[in-house]
């Protein structure tokens, strides 16, 4: 956050230049900001990170005029692993174990945007959207007794169902036509509904327990952009 600050106040202090040229020598002709039927698409930027360009899922826009904007952020990500726990040893008597990890995310945003005035590159805006997220998770490990393999599995233990709303503020700077930086600010309220955990297992006389509920949370508050946003209208 303290790496965004200074690059927000450089990229405001360079808007507002732009606005005072424009405005006392007439020379900016070109249409840089998006007009209806337009869309545009956008990463995260972030020079001074590690990862200095990343995506947290697909956001586009869609332009019904120049003041007016549906939004919609959309991620789907899946990742499965495995690690093997125990080699095979004939000679030991030892089986190959292995644990297996996974998760799927599925992330929905769509919102709307209100573009004000501005410049020609500078478009600030605010607006809302709504925030739904859901995650499964699965944890499995094998173990050995004797020359069986079992294994025991555990579903959901930090799975949730999540559901919000959210305020916006932001602003894009064109930079060139159809390239502009931009960030966002924004206040919101989520509800986080914990999934039931389940646990399941092969082993001999093992019974299936009811699923454990861990509850609920509520949460409200501002919020920022970890990174400067980088755009491209088309």
């Amino acid at each position: 956050m303290k790496k965004i600050i200074p690059i927000f106040l450089m990229l405001l202090s360079v808007s507002v230049w732009a606005q005072d040229t424009s405005t006392e020598e007439g020379r900016d002709t070109i249409q840089f900001r998006p007009v209806a039927g337009e869309k545009t698409l956008e990463l995260q930027f972030a020079p001074f990170g590690d990862d200095p360009i990343s995506i947290n899922g697909i956001k586009m826009r869609w332009f019904k005029s120049e003041r007016k904007a549906f939004r919609l952020t959309a991620n789907l990500a899946f990742v499965t692993s495995e690690d093997i726990m125990q080699q095979e040893d004939d000679d030991l008597g030892l089986k190959e174990l292995a644990s297996r990890n996974s998760y799927l995310d599925i992330t929905l945003k769509p919102g709307f945007e209100k573009h004000l005035k501005g410049t020609n590159k500078l478009s600030p805006y605010f607006g809302g959207e709504a925030d739904l997220m859901y995650r499964r998770t699965k944890e499995k490990g094998e173990f050995q007794e004797g020359q069986s393999v079992y294994y025991n599995e555990v579903i959901n233990e930090g799975g949730f169902f999540r559901v919000g709303l959210n305020a916006i503020a932001g602003f894009d700077f064109y930079v060139a036509k159809k390239l502009y930086l931009g960030a966002e600010v924004g206040y919101g309220v989520r509800f986080r509904k914990d999934l039931s955990v389940k646990l399941k297992s092969n082993y001999e006389d093992f019974e299936e327990p009811e699923p454990a509920n861990d509850g609920f949370s509520f949460v409200a508050g501002a919020f920022t952009e970890a990174q400067i946003r980088l755009g491209y209208t088309f």
